[in-house]
């Protein structure tokens, strides 16, 4: 009877690590759409992985497939701030807007990168807009933080990568940039997909979807509460790789818990965050303290921008990093799958990236914690 239940709840999930390997899957997809195609995403700029996956979907609307997407004008202040600083459907910020941009540029001194596409990004846009098949939306300011991509109801992409060059290597810096998307061929799983992100109770066959959601009547925001629950389950092991980790008490009070009862914690974060830096290496230096050393921290020389929760039973990936904002303010999407009844391969393919990023990364003393306090103060406002 086990392993029949084991078979039947063998989901056909797959691991996609970083935009080298998530983007080629999703414009094969793009390609093979027949009827539908529907994104949501939080970052598109106006650089070559943007040009291109904006040359897909026009070809697929010149051949009738109806393309659907949604693109939320709050991230148009970080598509600005930084790298190209072109954002691919969003123009003309306002004096608020402007000032923000003007900030982020001051704090963390972003430098243009030169992009010699800019006409054809925008002849590209204009073609999209205009087509009778592309219905988008990009005025309207969500704070939806989440990322997926649908193609005839039928294959389902979703996690952590925005629609920009450096998710598809690395950025200005030279920053290579570590993330997932998770492929999903599925029927139940679609389906639970679509019932949840109309804010619907969905049943739980090996997996489920987390969500933060303002556009349902009333609100649903759960994802502090279901990463406290893998936090506050874990008996063995809790795995954490988060690109934004901000000392929110009850995950520092959680997880210096979980150590204090025996269970092993590791904790990885970029050695050098494109944004919040200072605020992740403050909460790296209350878990070590708190911890008394107990707790591994890890600073990856990558650009982490991954955000992982795992117990020995439960896997989270998806858009949510551990911060105020998106635990308050930020619409967001993440995966939880059972370990003991998902895909064993999906399993033994996140065990073995967390292996490798592990590898690589500088295990963190406390005396070796460094960072600004008045930085940290001010990520800590805006984070």
């Amino acid at each position: 009877m086990v392993e029949e239940l084991l078979v039947n709840n063998n989901l056909k999930f797959t691991l996609l690590e970083d935009g080298r390997s998530a983007f080629p899957p999703i414009i094969n997809a793009i390609r093979e759409a027949k009827k539908s195609i529907k994104i949501n995403m939080f970052i598109w700029r106006a650089d070559n992985i943007g040009l291109q996956i904006a040359k897909e979907l026009l070809s697929a609307a010149q051949r009738g497939v109806s393309v659907q997407i949604s693109v939320d004008r709050y991230g148009m202040v970080l598509e600005l701030a930084e790298e190209s600083m072109l954002s691919f459907f969003h123009e003309r910020p306002t004096f608020t807007e402007r000032v923000k941009i003007w900030a982020l540029k001051l704090f963390y001194q972003t430098k243009e990168v030169p992009f010699s596409l800019k006409e054809e990004a925008r002849f590209l846009r204009d073609k999209l807009l205009n087509h009778k098949n592309v219905f988008v939306s990009r005025d309207a300011f969500k704070a939806d933080h989440s990322k997926y991509y649908l193609i005839d109801n039928s294959i389902l992409f979703l996690g952590g990568i925005n629609i920009e060059d450096k998710e598809n290597g690395c950025d200005y810096l030279g920053r290579v940039y570590q993330d997932y998307m998770i492929k999903i061929a599925d029927n139940r799983a679609i389906d639970s997909f679509l019932s949840k992100i109309s804010g619907k109770n969905t049943k739980k066959e090996g997996f489920f979807f987390g969500v933060n959601l303002k556009a349902v009547k009333p609100r649903l925001f759960e994802m502090e509460e279901l990463y406290l629950d893998i936090i506050n389950s874990a008996r063995n092991e809790l795995v954490i790789t988060m690109a934004y980790f901000s000392p929110v008490k009850s995950f520092i009070d959680a997880i210096v818990k979980a150590s204090n009862r025996g269970v092993k914690v590791s904790v990885t974060i970029p050695k050098s965050a494109n944004f919040q830096g200072d605020l992740n290496m403050k909460t790296a230096k209350l878990l070590l303290q708190k911890s008394q050393g107990k707790i591994e921290l890890y600073l990856s020389p990558k650009m982490v921008h991954t955000k992982l929760v795992m117990n020995e039973s439960m896997i989270s990936l998806g858009s949510c990093n551990i911060n105020k904002k998106a635990f308050k303010q930020l619409d967001e999407l993440n995966l939880f799958v059972e370990r003991r009844a998902q895909n064993k391969q999906f399993e033994k393919d996140l065990l073995s990236s967390v292996k490798n990023n592990r590898e690589i990364s500088k295990k963190l003393s406390l005396q070796e914690v460094k960072y600004s306090k008045i930085r940290a103060f001010i990520e800590g406002f805006l984070m």
